[in-house]
């Protein structure tokens, strides 16, 4: 019997400042892997809230993730996440990101639980702000 997986897609337009030599992390004027790893956790984060209670929220602490290819300004790119796996408050996820030529990168994630008030205030603490 096959387990229907459950996904989240987002997508985005590749714009100037999206590329490595715009925000200075190489020399090209290609997407930066930085901001697609900021679309693919955003994609995990929407299917995470899915399963998580008023008041909670979700936190990376995990990515393993690899850039195969380059995608240029103009171009739209989507990152598919995949919930592989929940338990406990954690959350493990496969995420592909694609543009019209086909995949330019992979990863796997994971995602806990956290409340988010006590987060917050742990958050500040660290910070010195009371």
């Amino acid at each position: 019997m096959d387990i229907e997986l459950e996904t989240n897609c987002v997508s985005c337009i590749v714009t100037e400042d999206m590329l490595e030599k715009s925000i200075g992390c190489g020399d090209t004027e290609t997407y930066a892997v930085g901001m697609m790893v900021t679309l693919m956790e955003r994609a995990a984060k929407q299917l995470a809230d899915r399963h998580i209670p008023d008041g909670f929220t979700t936190i990376g602490v995990m990515l393993n993730t690899t850039h195969v290819a380059p995608t240029v300004c103009g171009k739209e790119v989507t990152a598919t996440a995949t919930l592989l796996e929940k338990s406990e408050g954690q959350f493990y996820f496969e995420i592909i990101a694609s543009d019209d030529r086909g995949v330019i990168g992979e990863a796997t994630h994971q995602r806990i639980a956290v409340p988010l008030e006590k987060f917050t205030q742990k958050a500040k603490r660290r910070g010195g702000v009371q």
